[in-house]
């Protein structure tokens, strides 16, 4: 991906301003054109991007009109000049910033439908299948009457019915599902199995959640166990008996280490000398996710334990995420921690962050109501300028000073009198939370007071969408985690409004301040009045991990009383931009750690296509035998004479191991340089290859060549992740090295991904001449005496060599 200019926002903004315009002017136009006339200018666009008569950036105007009298024939919503606005920022690779209740629905259908006439595929990512579902066919009863097929995909689908929807024009799905897909498709033994197209356009819904909540928990998918558990159990013993003396937890960048008597105790309870020895690395690995499954993660807020299964919640959003699962062992103690069935850590299989993966699309683009804080990671990351679109009536939403309290108890106490309170008068009340924990706790003390309510949290959000639709009615009370229906709007009755409209009441301030403008900017829709407020302790986390003793001691002295003090809401917003900053360079170095592991990826799949259309295996096959037999003649060199081949030992070789038949003489090489005992290796090699691939014509059993080359890439691939994420985990403990980490897991991880190539080669040709076929010496035999093979001097094959093929 190119990084662009930073263009001025502004000058983004007069442009769709433009466009919005040009779009109004041509709507007396359009609303005269019947459904068939709207098909027929939807027919000559396509057709006009297939025959190269012009650019699909030269038709947004034309499209974006079409888009719009279609969906108010239909729904009878005129789009308004602030969603085409939004539109057209997508349409240029940016991210559009709109608040909630501005309309994005319809906003990511205009840009889908622009893009769609391409016929290339546009992907539309949204938070969860309720939704996908929802708006493709919201896009599919306005759209498919002008030709413009819409489908959606979810975990349930099978293999055939994916494909199907992959190659509609409009695809909805969930980020997880749709990069799950993309692994799997990399997976796969026939071109004809894989179920997405192209990655051409894609637009992302709540894409902040997305590409910067989610950047840090890696898509993974796994294969069989590679080990016994039992050690983890043993760690596990050890590490739940440790007092608060044995450990330290930098809170600031919350992490675990032991100390020395943390250490001892350790090495006494496995008889071991020295933890920090390398035979004892994986002990102190599995030591090391133990501390933090015990002391740093909490039930409830990392994951929750549901039907006997560990699951893991976005710690943005509140939501589980599903199929996803801890790496490296630490999934494992977590299970060891909370006496769950642990499951063997497993093989990786395949692997891909969200960084690197919405990167791969031709052009990205997304959407949110709470972006403009991380502008500077989105251009530097994934090179999209963040936008703030205009709302399409005044905010007039009223955000109140956070009360501070002095303990969490005194807070909570406070949180569930203003809720009384404001109940009483029948104005809608939202709380947001920053836990499963928090919100069960607000739930039990209503529920003791008889008060009704509703509860959303990632230990059930199977109706997230209909609790969500009645938070606006009168006297309706929701419970939220972070996530606060994301994706679906609190609509506030009519009798509400003059209530004030919906109440929020945060319950801690979150580390990201977009988290916070999130849950604010769940009130006050489309000019709606609404109010905010956050209530906050000095024992809450934030405080905990960055506030001095001198907090301590106003908490003391805060006692029972609440303050609005711009002392305490300063710090508050200061600490927030540096835990953002923080958490940017954690993301950062993810993406540059990731980038090694990215570009072999990209090798192997693009390697993995070649072999898959079957048209060029001969050829990377002759690339192989070029690499395996420098490899051999240079393990092969004569003792006495390094210049020219060890002729006893290759000959022996050649028909022992390749040919499996006595053919060579040993003074047949005898003499011969290194080089030119290459070209007879490689010559050789050609020979048997072509010969079998004859044979294997002959019965129908070609394919057995593409199999071989898979199956050897496949598992040398999987090993590969596998000591890539040993490599990643252990590169921090090389200090003595005097060089950065990441120069060395660049370094490293290189040498490691030639290694692997040697290896692919060694085992394919070693896989092709082990095959045993019918009359096979006899045909090699002669096609060796057709060749010339022992004549040196002419080195006819050298100048046949397929071309134009790769071997990564």
């Amino acid at each position: 991906m190119k990084i662009k200019k930073l263009k001025k926002r502004s000058k983004i903004l007069v442009k769709a301003k433009v466009i919005a315009e040009q779009v109004e002017m041509n709507r007396e136009e359009y609303s005269k054109l019947s459904i068939k006339d709207l098909k027929i200018r939807t027919d000559y666009l396509i057709n006009g991007i297939k025959e190269n008569k012009f650019d699909i950036d030269d038709i947004v105007v034309d499209a974006f009109s079409i888009a719009r009298e279609i969906i108010f024939r239909v729904y009878g919503m005129l789009a308004y000049p602030v969603q085409m606005m939004g539109a057209y920022v997508a349409h240029c690779g940016d991210f559009a910033e709109m608040y909630t209740g501005e309309g994005k629905t319809v906003t990511i259908m205009l840009v889908s439908f622009l893009n769609a006439l391409a016929k290339r595929g546009v992907h539309v990512v949204t938070v969860n299948e309720y939704l996908v579902q929802r708006d493709a066919e919201i896009a599919a009863k306005a759209f498919e009457p002008l030709g413009i097929t819409v489908g959606y995909n979810t975990s349930q689908l099978a293999k055939e019915v994916k494909k199907e929807m992959f190659a509609r024009d409009i695809t909805y799905t969930t980020n997880s599902e749709l990069g799950f897909d993309y692994l799997r498709d990399n997976m796969v033994r026939s071109i004809s199995e894989k179920v997405i197209r192209e990655l051409f356009f894609v637009i992302i819904d709540e894409g902040d959640s997305v590409l910067i909540d989610e950047a840090r928990t890696p898509l993974i998918i796994s294969g069989m166990p590679k080990e016994d558990y039992s050690l983890y159990l043993d760690v596990d013993k050890i590490v739940s008996s440790l007092k608060p003396e044995d450990y330290f937890i930098d809170l600031e960048s919350n992490t675990i280490s032991l100390t020395d008597t943390g250490t001892q105790k350790v090495e006494s309870f496995f008889n071991l000398k020295n933890l920090y020895s390398v035979e004892s690395s994986e002990i102190v690995h599995k030591v090391t996710n133990a501390l933090v499954a015990h002391y740093v993660f909490a039930n409830g807020r990392e994951y929750i334990v549901k039907d006997n299964k560990i699951y893991l919640v976005d710690q943005f959003t509140g939501r589980v995420l599903e199929g996803r699962s801890y790496n490296a062992g630490l999934q494992q103690a977590i299970q060891a921690k909370e006496r769950v069935q642990i499951e063997p850590e497993n093989v990786v299989m395949a692997t891909i962050t969200y960084q690197s993966f919405f990167r791969l699309y031709k052009r990205l683009s997304a959407f949110s109501g709470t972006a403009m804080t991380e502008s500077e990671e989105f251009l530097k990351i994934y090179n999209m300028v963040v936008v703030r679109i205009p709302t399409n009536k005044p905010i007039i939403r009223i955000d109140k000073p956070d009360y501070i309290f002095g303990t969490k108890e005194v807070k909570w106490n406070h949180v569930i009198e203003e809720i009384v309170r404001r109940h009483k008068t029948g104005q809608p009340i939202l709380v947001g939370t920053s836990s499963v924990s928090d919100s069960e706790l607000i739930h039990q003390r209503l529920k003791e007071m008889k008060i009704p309510h509703e509860v959303l949290n990632a230990r059930d959000n199977s109706k997230e969408a209909e609790i969500v639709k009645r938070g606006g009615q009168l006297g309706a009370i929701t419970i939220s985690t972070n996530m606060a229906g994301r994706g679906t709007d609190i609509k506030v009755a009519p009798e509400c409004l003059k209530l004030g409209g919906l109440y929020v009441i945060g319950t801690e301030r979150h580390e990201s301040r977009r988290i916070d403008n999130q849950l604010r900017g769940r009130t006050g829709r489309q000019g709606d009045p609404g109010e905010s407020r956050f209530f906050t302790s000095l024992e809450d986390s934030i405080f905990k991990r960055f506030a001095s003793d001198r907090y301590e001691k106003a908490a003391q002295k805060l006692e029972n009383e609440f303050h609005d003090w711009t002392f305490f809401t300063s710090f508050l917003n200061r600490t927030q931009k540096k835990i953002e900053g923080l958490n940017f360079d954690v993301r950062k170095n993810l993406m540059d750690y990731d980038h090694v592991l990215s570009l072999q990826r990209e090798l192997v799949y693009k390697q993995r296509d070649q072999i898959l259309l079957e048209t060029k295996n001969l050829g990377i096959l002759s690339n192989m035998a070029k690499e395996y037999a420098t490899d051999l003649v240079y393990q092969n060199k004569n003792v006495d004479n390094s210049a020219i081949i060890d002729h006893i030992k290759l000959c022996e070789l050649i028909n022992s191991k390749f040919l499996k038949f006595e053919y060579f003489k040993p003074e047949d090489f005898e003499g011969l340089v290194l080089n030119d005992a290459r070209d007879v290796l490689v010559n050789i090699f050609n020979t048997i290859v072509e010969t079998k691939a004859n044979i294997l014509k002959e019965i129908n059993a070609l394919n057995v060549i593409g199999e071989i080359l898979l199956v050897n890439l496949d598992q040398k691939w999987t090993t590969h992740i596998d000591k890539m994420t040993k490599l990643r985990e252990g590169v921090n403990l090389r200090s003595l090295e005097q060089r950065s980490p990441l120069n060395i897991y660049i370094e490293d991880g290189n040498n490691l991904f030639e290694k692997m190539k040697s290896d692919v080669v060694r085992d394919v040709i070693n896989g092709i001449c082990d095959l045993n076929l019918p009359n096979e010496s006899n045909e090699i035999t002669e096609a060796l005496q057709k060749n010339n093979v022992k004549d040196i001097s002419k080195k006819k094959w050298l100048n046949s060599q397929p071309k134009k093929t790769i071997w990564i």
